[in-house]
């Protein structure tokens, strides 16, 4: 982990905290000293402790009270647009997991992963990528032909305004392969295949809600 600079500090959002403590751990083993982790499970306190301490890297539970959570990322994002956003949430809530992006989320971790997974997803982040599987690749596309169904064909390349690389990305991810293996059968480095996962967030955070 020596070659990212770690954010600090965090702030954890769990409610309940199920799973406050394997992070904890995790985030320990990437260096992270425990006085530096701050955790809730209110949001109005942690509205407060946005204000006290500006975290820099925050994890937030979306499965229970998820609108008013992602309310609060779009809000924190505003305030902090630096921070780190890392949704928490089970893989089967794809849409969810897309209106955390669209929010400003940066990245997730499921809470089935396992250590190495959420070690991995934590680490693109950080580098300035983004993690992407297959459900959430394969969304990200259906979406695309659900807009376009109801708009021109000019308008229908401006919904994302995805580059070529970014459509090759979404549909070899969307068959199951990962990252790595993105860059190993296109001959292009990881770190440029995580910064395009990267862009393609930035254009779904920016759509119009």
């Amino acid at each position: 982990m020596g070659e990212l600079t770690l954010p600090v500090p965090i702030m954890m959002i769990e409610d309940p905290p199920t799973f406050k403590h394997r992070l904890e751990m995790i985030l320990m083993g990437l260096g992270y000293p425990t006085e530096l982790m701050i955790s809730t499970q209110n949001l109005a306190e942690a509205e407060a402790l946005l204000q006290q301490h500006l975290p820099n890297l925050i994890f937030i539970d979306l499965e229970l009270n998820s609108p008013a959570k992602l309310r609060f990322i779009k809000q924190l994002k505003q305030i902090h647009p630096d921070s780190y956003v890392i949704a928490i949430l089970t893989e089967q809530y794809t849409a969810l997991l897309f209106d955390a992006i669209r929010s400003g989320a940066q990245g997730y971790v499921f809470h089935h992963h396992t250590e190495a997974e959420m070690i991995n997803n934590i680490k693109s982040i950080l580098r300035g990528g983004a993690p992407l599987h297959h459900n959430l690749a394969q969304y990200i596309l259906s979406r695309q032909t659900k807009y376009s169904e109801n708009k021109s064909e000019l308008e229908e390349k401006t919904v994302l305004a995805l580059t070529s690389i970014e459509y090759k990305i979404l549909n070899l991810v969307s068959v199951g392969l990962n990252s790595q293996q993105v860059a190993d059968q296109t001959n292009i480095p990881l770190y440029k295949i995580e910064g395009n996962i990267k862009n393609t967030y930035r254009k779904i955070a920016s759509l119009e809600h």
